[in-house]
């Protein structure tokens, strides 16, 4: 008996040490466990909120999320609150601040790293970094909203399901740059979603069939496979999943097909640092998406962003928060993909 208190009194004071919270919270996240993950990295931080690597682990779990502000405001208590010399802090900084268009600030960042570890771990990951910044920045004709393909006046239709209208818009497209072939895999979807689909489906295998097609074709006709229930459908989506696109828009749209080929998790990786983060349409569908994937504590948080963002839309968006909240996924895939009042 005095053995079992013994042995008792020797495992309590261990329980209550943070690295034993931080070490299974690093075990449920390689699990893709993220919420427990992050409820025992919390722990830990609550138990030593000093522990840089606590705060900096937190930030990362967070940033992989997609939750880039979120975990900005850990890697920031560290840099100024906390050991303004762990230079780790100042590439991940950088990183989101490169996710979210902050190009300027992630500039800053990326730049100090270099110079408080010229041979550190990241040295190769944050050259590259700044290359891709010093890039962006010295671009002098950046394009404007209404060129950017998420804000084209064609897309946002088809977000509401007036389709008719998109396919008008996107003629005109057509009209104006007859060689841009996304703009033929967009006016595909607008056919084949109108029940066209002899139409829509002719102008995708055409596309695919080009020298080089583009990566929207192969995109709407895995969508196009899985909404007609084709039997290739699933091996146009696996096929799909081994893509890593680097621009912004052909990870959207790759991760929207896998979305509607249910392939969630794949999707959520693809979309979480793609969509636009301040417009209401695709802070919903990254907010549908958390949620399908297991994420409702990232899904709360979204829907909680597209309250603020447009008070038309806050009624909706708080109730599916509280739905996620009890862990509830949205009721119908299709439908809830469309942000509706």
């Amino acid at each position: 008996m005095n053995d079992v208190r013994q042995n008792k009194a020797e495992v309590i004071p261990f329980m209550q040490e943070g690295s034993f919270f931080y070490k299974k919270g690093i075990e449920a996240y390689q699990n893709k466990k993220v919420d427990r993950s992050l409820h025992y990295i919390k722990k830990a931080i609550q138990l030593e909120p000093e522990e840089p690597v606590f705060l900096c682990q937190m930030a990362i779990v967070l940033s992989e999320e997609g939750d880039y502000e979120a975990s900005n405001q850990w890697l920031n208590k560290i840099k100024n609150d906390v050991d303004p010399y762990m230079s780790e802090c100042y590439f991940f900084l950088a990183n989101n601040q490169a996710h979210t268009g902050e190009f300027q600030e992630a500039k800053e960042n990326v730049e100090t790293y270099l110079e408080m570890d010229p041979s550190g771990d990241f040295q190769e990951d944050a050259e590259s970094l700044l290359l891709l910044l010093e890039s962006e920045l010295g671009s002098s004709n950046k394009k404007e909203d209404r060129d950017d393909p998420f804000y084209l006046k064609a897309a946002l239709l088809l977000h509401e399901n007036k389709l008719e209208e998109a396919e008008e818009e996107v003629r005109k497209l057509i009209a104006s740059e007859p060689e841009s072939w996304d703009f033929y895999a967009l006016l595909a979807e607008t056919l084949w979603k109108q029940g066209k689909q002899k139409k829509g489906r002719q102008i995708l295998q055409d596309l695919l069939l080009k020298e080089n097609p583009p990566l929207s074709a192969y995109c709407q006709y895995t969508a196009f496979l899985v909404r007609t229930e084709s039997e290739q459908a699933a091996e146009w989506a696996d096929m799909l999943k081994q893509v890593h696109p680097l621009n912004s828009w052909e990870r959207y749209l790759a991760g929207r097909a896998l979305y509607t080929a249910r392939e969630y998790e794949a999707a959520y990786q693809l979309l979480k640092d793609a969509v636009p983060p301040d417009y209401p349409v695709y802070v919903h569908q990254l907010a549908v998406t958390a949620s399908r994937s297991g994420r409702f504590e990232r899904a709360v948080q979204l829907w909680n962003r597209l309250a603020r963002l447009q008070p038309e839309y806050r009624e909706t968006a708080l109730e599916l928060a509280a739905r996620a909240e009890k862990s509830l996924v949205p009721e119908e895939q299709d439908r809830d993909w469309m942000l509706k009042r």
